[in-house]
């Protein structure tokens, strides 16, 4: 009698157990979730209403993204940058938001989760006793303990049963368990993506904030006239083209002999590409059929562009591609920072203005200039694809873009320079000339 009634209680726990097991996917806070899940369904809705928005205003103003040859032209492409980068700022801000309630949303869900693994641990725990403790008698010794076959058969379906349970919730429990570690993992990626975006939309911020120190420094250097609008572009020029002289000089005194063979070989993927959707198409072509493509503007070497004078007659050092004001810039190989700096501190729009130069383990270097924000510092460790940076059009730029250099690391230094051009002292690098290579030989 007493062992018929060990076995009722095993039984009880064993329904205890799946009562557990059947209330796994339907959460204690299961109010609250779906509560969560609406606010994200209305944040994607309005996420993509903004994101229309911005996708048309940006295509309004492609037309007026290179430099205005009027100081009124000007101005409205400073505040059409201004205002697109206050819609980009609407985007990313409710894309945060979205995030934090997804992660909110998780966290309910793994705490539920880890509520029903300990429920089902109890169960089992209590079961697996009751097992224990039947187990240490004897099956003949059950047998004489009854008076009848059929209390002593039914005992024993009762422990086929509960053995069944058993294994049913050790199965729950496997698939409960695993379920968490994934809720866990994306919980995880979350909060990556979140750190990403909250990233996104401090820069986005520091270069709005940019462009409007920009419009506020054109309105005081030309006091709102049009003459002097005039004589300012002819000075970024002329001191654009003396630069770039002086630097040459100072490029062909470097002597370094390359090794070939220490060089990675040619070939496709060796570098990443620096922007997202890259098109290495010309951009005439390209924009066709993809206004938003960040295309080819100009190739490396002789272009027509160095064949109407520009950059003395010896060709140009890089590749430059279109990108609006404030896309993500991306290191194209995992490497080191060599140095970050920005040319425009000692001679205002003549140079590279902000960049960034980077030293990867396959004996290249990679260069972007012209950018509007940079969030890395020298010395630091860079993952390919890593965000470095955000496009502009920064030093001498007639349009936003980013030029970006390939070099032979061997050949490629930072020094600081005092410009003859401006009398004042400027970082930026310097290589020799044998060490510029065609990033189109690695992309």
């Amino acid at each position: 009698m007493k062992s018929i009634l060990a076995f009722k209680k095993s039984i009880v726990f064993a329904l205890l157990v799946a009562a557990a097991v059947l209330s796994i996917g339907s959460p204690t806070y299961a109010e609250t979730i779906n509560d969560l899940r609406h606010a994200i369904d209305a944040k994607n809705n309005e996420i993509k209403k903004l994101e229309e928005e911005a996708a048309k205003y940006r295509s309004e103003i492609s037309t007026r993204q290179v430099q205005a040859k009027t100081l009124s032209g000007e101005l409205a492409r400073i505040d059409g940058a201004i205002a697109q980068l206050r819609r980009e700022i609407n985007v990313t801000q409710q894309q945060v938001q979205k995030k934090e309630l997804e992660i909110r949303q998780l966290g309910l869900e793994i705490k539920d989760k880890h509520a029903a693994t300990l429920t089902l641990q109890a169960g089992l725990g209590a079961v697996v006793r009751a097992l224990s403790e039947h187990d240490r008698e004897s099956l003949l010794a059950t047998l004489v303990r009854h008076n009848r076959l059929s209390a002593f058969l039914r005992q024993f379906d009762d422990a086929l049963l509960l053995q069944q349970k058993v294994l049913t919730t050790i199965t729950a429990l496997r698939t409960l368990r695993a379920e968490l570690e994934g809720q866990k993992t994306d919980a995880e990626k979350k909060q990556a993506e979140l750190k990403y975006l909250q990233q996104t939309l401090g820069g986005q911020r520091t270069i709005q904030e940019g462009e409007k120190k920009t419009r506020s420094e054109l309105l005081l250097a030309t006091k709102n006239q049009e003459k002097e609008y005039q004589k300012l572009l002819a000075q970024s020029e002329a001191k654009r083209a003396a630069l770039e002289d002086e630097i040459r000089g100072i490029e062909e005194k470097i002597r370094v002999t390359i090794d070939p063979s220490s060089l990675p070989s040619k070939g496709t993927g060796v570098l990443g590409y620096p922007l997202p959707a890259v098109a290495l198409g010309p951009c005439a072509k390209t924009l066709k059929q993809d206004p938003y493509t960040n295309c080819v503007t100009q190739y490396f070497g002789n272009t027509s562009f160095a064949a109407i004078g520009a950059y003395n007659g010896k060709g140009h050092n890089g590749l430059d591609f279109r990108a609006d004001i404030g896309t993500s810039v991306f290191a194209s190989e995992r490497g080191v920072v060599t140095a970050v700096g920005d040319t425009d501190l000692g001679c205002r729009r003549a140079s590279y203005g902000k960049w960034i130069l980077i030293k990867h383990p396959n004996n290249l270097s990679t260069l972007y200039t012209h950018l509007s924000a940079i969030t890395v510092v020298a010395g630091e460790d860079m993952d390919r694809a890593s965000r470095i940076g955000y496009s502009g059009m920064t030093g001498y730029a007639t349009g936003p873009h980013l030029h970006f250099t390939v070099f032979a690391t061997q050949g490629v230094q930072v020094q600081d320079i005092r410009s003859k051009v401006c009398g004042r002292m400027m970082t930026l690098p310097v290589a020799a000339l044998n060490s510029y290579l065609n990033p189109l030989d690695y992309l």
